[in-house]
């Protein structure tokens, strides 16, 4: 594994209010899919999120939660700026020993597959650029990382996992399984005999889109990153493809480079591209827009995929 450690650092973040402004700044603008949130866990273990998931991050003592009594992962619901918004503790969710409460000093505010979610962590480092190409895959060996890769922190290197959002938000939010599964039941069979290339690395969005390609009668492959895909693209006739969807935030190689990659391809301009992530902000969809994808749909939503997929097929 590389490391790559351009960063933005965040020293201090609890007593500089503009450093706290610079996630929000930083997270509601971004048009880079490497850009990561560094933070730290009970362990001493370093974790990442990538920062177009995030809206900003709020001080996790000066946060008003309404706690919940049930036993599970939700610590509660809080209501911030108007949105009520689920409050969890990273470190119970990923399996790590719990702290007591006064030693978490932050929230981390994402908003991704329709859900809003503050994540409360012991301590944030900084933002990295983290290219795809230096991160391994890590899910088979942990369920719940994505990918890991190595980040400098104060001089010395060290192992940093990107921790699956997908798991999380299926783990949080019960009922999107459930939801997913009984959506594609509602979705008839389609008449399309060419393929549809998927690339996603979570197990669980590829599981979710292999019952949905499944109940809509259609050929498909499933692709672990956008490296895989392109490769098997020299096996694959153009005018054998149906329909091309991509995740963004993949190991080896991401979604926008398979984006770029394809649209130089003029033999590849009569098929379309459907973005399948929750990642995107506003800036970060003109950009995929402008690059040639015809659409870009949130994760976990069969009906939207479905919908999206039935109007872009040729």
């Amino acid at each position: 594994m590389q490391e790559y450690d351009e960063e933005i650092e965040i020293d201090n973040i609890m007593d500089e209010d503009d450093e706290l402004d610079l996630i929000a700044l930083v997270s509601a603008n971004a048009n880079d899919t490497s850009q990561y949130l560094v933070f730290e866990g009970s362990d001493r273990q370093f974790y990442a999120k990538n920062v177009s998931k995030i809206e900003e991050l709020l001080v996790y003592k000066d946060i008003d939660i309404a706690r919940t009594n049930a036993e599970g992962l939700i610590i509660g619901t809080a209501d911030i700026r108007g949105n009520m918004t689920t409050i969890i503790n990273f470190d119970q969710w990923f399996g790590n020993e719990v702290l007591d409460d006064s030693e978490y000093e932050l929230i981390i505010l994402a908003h991704y597959g329709g859900h809003r979610l503050g994540i409360v962590v012991k301590r944030v480092e900084y933002i990295v650029n983290i290219p795809p190409e230096t991160m391994t895959d890590n899910s088979e060996n942990d369920e719940k990382t994505s990918f890991i890769t190595r980040v400098n922190i104060g001089q010395k290197s060290q192992m940093c996992m990107i921790f699956d959002s997908d798991k999380m938000l299926l783990d949080v939010f019960k009922t999107i399984d459930t939801q997913a599964m009984e959506d594609t039941q509602k979705i008839d069979k389609v008449q399309n005999d060419k393929l549809v290339l998927f690339a996603d690395d979570s197990r669980f969005i590829r599981k979710m889109a292999e019952s949905l390609f499944t109940k809509m009668g259609l050929k498909y492959r499933m692709y672990e990153n956008g490296q895989l895909l392109l490769e098997d693209l020299q096996y694959i006739a153009p005018e054998e493809i149906s329909l091309f969807i991509t995740d963004l935030e993949m190991p080896v190689l991401g979604g926008r480079d398979v984006i770029d990659t394809i649209r130089r391809e003029k033999k590849y301009d009569g098929i379309n591209i459907i973005v399948h992530t929750n990642m995107s902000n506003d800036n970060m969809a003109d950009s995929l827009l402008e690059a040639g994808a015809q659409d870009i749909i949130g994760k976990v939503n069969m009906l939207a995929l479905s919908e999206a997929m039935q109007k872009l097929m040729v």
